[in-house]
C-alpha cells in the first residue's frame, strides 16, 4: 500500500512540474510573450492637460499645511524626438517661453508611460501614467511627484506635491 501511495504522489509531482513548465513556456518572458502589445505611437508633438493633488509650499516649515490645487497644465509639454518606445524634448512656460526645461520618457510594452521633467527654476517632477487612444486623440494619465528646492540653511525653500495628471495630445 506505501508503494502505490509513493508512485501516486510521484506521478502527481511529475504532472505538476509538466504543468508549471507548460504555463511558463506559453506565457513567455515577460516582454516577449505571444500577443504583447507592440503599439507605439507617435508622441511627437504638443500635450496640454491638467494637475489636481496637493503640496506642501515650505515643507521644511512645522507650521506648513497641504494645501489643496486643481489646475490646468500650465506648460506646454512639446515631445521632439522619437526614437521607438523612448522620447524627449522640452517643457515649455506659457508665461515664460524662453527657458525651457528638459523631458525624457519610456514607454513600455503595456503602455505604462514613464516621464521626468527637468524646469530651469530646479523643478523637478516625475511623472508616471498609462497611455490610451480615443480615435485619433492620445492620452496620458497617472501620478506625478514633484520637489523643487533652492537656497540653502536658513534660506532654503523647498516645495513638494502629489498629484493626478491628465495629458493630451493636442497637435
Amino acid at each position: 500500500m506505501r508503494t502505490t501511495l509513493k508512485k501516486c504522489v510521484a506521478v502527481l509531482g511529475v504532472l505538476l512540474v509538466v504543468a508549471v513548465i507548460g504555463l511558463i513556456i506559453s506565457r513567455g518572458p515577460i516582454y516577449g510573450q505571444a500577443g504583447a502589445d507592440n503599439w507605439v505611437p507617435d508622441l511627437t508633438g504638443e500635450w496640454t492637460g491638467e494637475l489636481t493633488g496637493y503640496y506642501y509650499d515650505h515643507v521644511t516649515d512645522p507650521a506648513c499645511v497641504p494645501q489643496y490645487f486643481k489646475n490646468p497644465f500650465e506648460h506646454n509639454l512639446i515631445i521632439t524626438n522619437q526614437t521607438g518606445r523612448v522620447f524627449a524634448g522640452a517643457l515649455v512656460n506659457t508665461d515664460d517661453p524662453s527657458e525651457p526645461g528638459k523631458v525624457a520618457g519610456v514607454i513600455l510594452p503595456d503602455r505604462t508611460v514613464s516621464i521626468q521633467i527637468f524646469d530651469p527654476s530646479e523643478l523637478r517632477l516625475f511623472i508616471t501614467g498609462r497611455m490610451k487612444a480615443s480615435g485619433e486623440t492620445l492620452e496620458i494619465s497617472g501620478y506625478g511627484h514633484m520637489f523643487d528646492d533652492f537656497g540653502s540653511g536658513s534660506n532654503l525653500h523647498a516645495t513638494m506635491a502629489s498629484m493626478y495628471i491628465r495629458l493630451v495630445k493636442v497637435d
